[in-house]
């Protein structure tokens, strides 16, 4: 999967990619969405990303749909709506890694109808019955639940078969990328900071618990806890524990403390996950951002659409995004009368 390429040359002649290629920069999930639209919509299109899946920080999320600290929120609610709409789709197809679970949303005041709840079908209010122990309240909704390790595959067969092809290749400047293309998708995540010069972005760390079993069905989420973020995620043969989401620490590496603090508090909620054996402590960097930034920058003759900063909605406003991302190309090309 992919090519690899000397970094200090450009990407190689190759009679297949007319000039008017369009570079998509990242191969975490804002990149292969965008890429995957782009290439079946019938351009020629090169992914450029210094680490493939199973080297991106979208391999290592809990990967079910939530829009954590998504902003704009106006923006953000109609992402959200597009990517859930394509999720519950994609469910259909055991190929992706998508499944539909009932996600139990804890609070510990009382609380009305969260900002994003239109974004999704049947959310409703659970009973105090239905929800655990220490909780104010609790209302449930179905929500898609993505294996990354053969969703982020999937998209990447399903980006070549429409003739689209992946180079691994370390940037300097979006500017290199230009030299190739008119038109470059940038979608390089945490890298926007120096590649975008964007000081804006920052990360955000993540870590977290695989363990194995016990079998549960929903997942479950306390995002206002005073000891930090818990959510426990069912992924077939194993659960996903988590988490941590600390500003402006780009620490990768896994902290005993963290991981005890996070089966700790998953244990609280589920007493069965205090002894399941541990598996894997991971951690990942969130691209962070005042707000998601999706838009279109000139530059020269060049053309830049700029999809970044989703924070810890990666997921979640994959396709609303890259939608919005690819409008903007089309745009830009039919007024220039490529299209």
């Amino acid at each position: 999967m992919g090519v690899r390429e000397d970094t200090q040359n450009p990407a190689p002649a190759d009679p297949r990619y007319p000039p008017r290629v369009i570079v998509v920069v990242g191969c975490g999930v804002a990149g292969l969405s965008c890429a995957v639209l782009l290439a079946e919509a019938g351009h020629a299109v090169e992914i450029w990303a210094a680490a493939l899946p199973p080297r991106t920080t979208s391999n290592v999320a809990a990967a079910f749909w939530y829009p954590y600290q998504a902003f704009p929120r106006e923006r953000a609610l109609r992402w959200a709506g597009v990517g859930y709409r394509r999720f519950v789709e994609l469910a259909e197809r055991p190929e992706t890694g998508i499944a539909l679970r009932r996600l139990v949303d804890l609070y510990r005041e009382p609380q009305e109808r969260p900002w994003w709840a239109d974004a999704v079908p049947g959310y409703a209010r659970l009973s105090a019955q239905e929800r655990p122990a220490g909780f104010a309240e609790a209302f449930g909704f179905t929500s898609p639940v993505v294996d990354t390790r053969r969703y982020l595959p999937w998209l990447i067969e399903r980006f070549e078969t429409a003739g689209g092809r992946v180079i691994e290749r370390r940037l300097q400047r979006l500017d290199e990328a230009l030299a190739r293309a008119p038109v470059v998708v940038n979608c390089s995540g945490l890298g926007a900071r120096t590649l975008a010069s964007d000081p804006e972005v920052f990360p955000i760390r993540g870590q977290l618990v695989h363990v194995d079993g016990p079998p549960l069905d929903d997942i479950v989420l306390d995002e206002h806890g005073p000891e930090g973020l818990t959510y426990i995620v069912p992924r077939g043969d194993h659960c996903v524990l988590g988490g941590t989401s600390e500003a402006y620490d780009d620490d990768t590496a896994p902290r005993p403390e963290d991981s005890a603090g996070i089966v700790e508090r998953c244990a609280r909620i589920d007493p069965r996950l205090r002894d399941a054996p541990r598996l894997a402590e991971v951690v990942g960097l969130r691209p962070g951002r005042s707000s998601v930034r999706v838009e279109a920058e000139l530059r020269g003759e060049g053309l830049i659409v700029h999809d970044y900063g989703h924070g810890g909605a990666g997921i979640t406003l994959s396709w609303g995004c890259a939608e919005e991302a690819v409008a903007l190309v089309t745009a830009h090309l039919g007024a220039r009368g490529v299209i």
